[in-house]
């Protein structure tokens, strides 16, 4: 006995001596303010290679930042996706805020996207096209190369009128002109030699009787799902003209309706399977090979009624999942409700695997947040390349980074914003845990409600409300 006590002393010393693990590390290579007329910053997406941002606006713009060589994002391109018409049957409004944006994923000829307001989807493509004279001379390799040549004292000056069509370039301008594919260029000094256009190639409308919040494009890159409060709508990019609705919970009576569909994603592998979720707290997942009509769904995962024993005005806010991602793989399904993200297994439906709280000390204020509408936020939320962390938002800007394997999490706060755009890297505030937010010193009205992981590395973007931010992983 006495040996086995000199043991446990022996190895409880080790484990007090052992150097506790680094925390995370992130800094922010990108700090971007909102236009000042349409400031509010509506979504936030990567494309497959996370060579390209794209984020939207209430405005109804799309502005793409580019992956440069330093490995941050400069602004490369701006256009306006969406302008607000009128809805001739009930004569209102459509505004042209931008509500998601989605890659089209492996085609050629620059980059297609799917952006859609609250009626109206688009499938766009962003071209990269040369100058008038970037294209002549192009043509003329040889005229170029000898006027470049030319001794000092016979040639004229450069960039001044040579015989011919040709006008020749300064020999900067000639090297901007050899960009590599998918340069978005940004600065005004490149206009001159490279162009990027927008061009609309399909339009999907008429199909949704209530707001559309979620689209989502299928794996194999030919369909897609708009979902809004009542119906889940199946189309293919091909065909704008025809759609099918798969799903619709919308009751006889609207006084007998129960729950809302909140959002909904495709399986990132598996081409017939895809999941809504819905404001009760349930996730469904659905078969498409099953039937034409989706009704019951293949596995239903559900936020059990027992973690909220006392029934209160508040239980079905705080049961409403706003938002739910599949984890690279689609072994995992990541949710976030009001104050926790919770990772499902896909085989399991009875219980979460993994529950992570998310500023759970705010339950003790529901009063106070339904009176403000912060109660209703729609926190999204992430999952990073190898599903072994997680990233979503809170209040007072701040940005929440879960391990999953840890178990740890740490709180990335927001640097001030001292101008417009700032693409230099700083450090950022990293603090542990998740923010413990005290109700009398935080800011409801700064809140990070978007989150894109990127796809290949640790570099997530996040937006909150008018500013967008890019936090990128050090290396230890």
């Amino acid at each position: 006995a006495n040996t086995i006590n000199r043991a446990r002393l022996c190895h409880s010393a080790r484990m007090s001596t052992q150097p506790a693990e680094p925390q995370q590390q992130w800094r922010s290579i990108l700090s971007c303010a909102g236009d000042e007329k349409g400031g509010l910053i509506t979504a936030v997406e990567f494309d497959e290679r996370g060579e390209t941002l794209a984020v939207g606006d209430k405005s109804g713009h799309v502005s793409l930042f580019q992956k440069d060589a330093t490995h941050g994002y400069t602004h490369g391109f701006r256009f306006r996706s969406h302008t607000p018409t009128l809805d001739p049957l009930k004569s209102l409004e459509i505004e042209e805020r931008i509500n998601m944006i989605k890659f089209v994923r492996g085609r050629s000829n620059g980059y297609y996207m799917l952006t859609t307001n609250d009626k109206v989807i688009k499938l766009w493509r962003i071209q990269k096209k040369r100058s008038a004279l970037a294209r002549r001379l192009s043509h003329s390799p040889n005229r170029l190369k000898s006027a470049l040549l030319r001794s000092p004292g016979s040639s004229p000056k450069l960039g001044s009128s040579l015989p011919g069509p040709a006008r020749v370039p300064p020999p900067s301008l000639g090297r901007r002109m050899e960009g590599k594919e998918g340069d978005m260029g940004g600065s005004e000094r490149r206009k001159n030699d490279v162009k990027y256009a927008a061009t609309t190639k399909r339009e999907y409308a008429g199909a949704h009787a209530y707001h559309i919040h979620s689209i989502s494009i299928n794996s194999d890159n030919e369909t897609f799902i708009s979902l809004d409060s009542l119906r889940v709508n199946l189309w293919h990019l091909e065909r704008d003209a025809q759609r099918f609705p798969i799903v619709d919970i919308k009751p006889k009576d609207m006084a007998s309706l129960t729950e809302i569909v909140t959002s909904g994603t495709f399986h990132p592998d598996h081409c017939h399977t895809l999941m809504y979720t819905t404001s009760r707290g349930r996730m469904c997942l659905h078969d498409l090979r099953s039937s034409a009509i989706l009704k019951e769904p293949a596995q239903k995962f559900e936020i059990a009624e027992t973690l909220y024993p006392t029934k209160h005005f508040f239980s079905e806010v705080l049961t409403s999942i706003s938002d739910a991602k599949f984890t690279p793989g689609g072994r995992y399904v990541l949710s976030r409700d009001y104050v926790s993200l919770r990772l499902w297994d896909v085989n399991m439906e009875r219980k979460p695997v993994e529950v992570f709280p998310v500023q759970t000390e705010l339950q003790d204020h529901l009063p106070i947040l339904y009176q403000n509408n912060a109660l209703f936020d729609r926190f999204q939320c992430a999952s990073s390349p190898d599903g072994n962390a997680f990233v979503t938002g809170s209040y007072s800007n701040q940005t929440i980074i879960q391990e999953r394997k840890k178990g740890s999490a740490v709180t990335i706060s927001a640097p001030p914003l001292t101008q417009r755009l700032n693409t230099q890297a700083m450090t950022v505030k990293v603090s542990p845990g998740t923010g413990n937010l005290d109700l009398g010193h935080t800011k409801f009205g700064e809140k990070v409600l978007l989150c894109a992981w990127h796809p290949k590395d640790d570099i997530v973007a996040v937006s909150g409300m008018t500013r967008l931010d890019v936090y990128e992983r050090t290396k230890k």
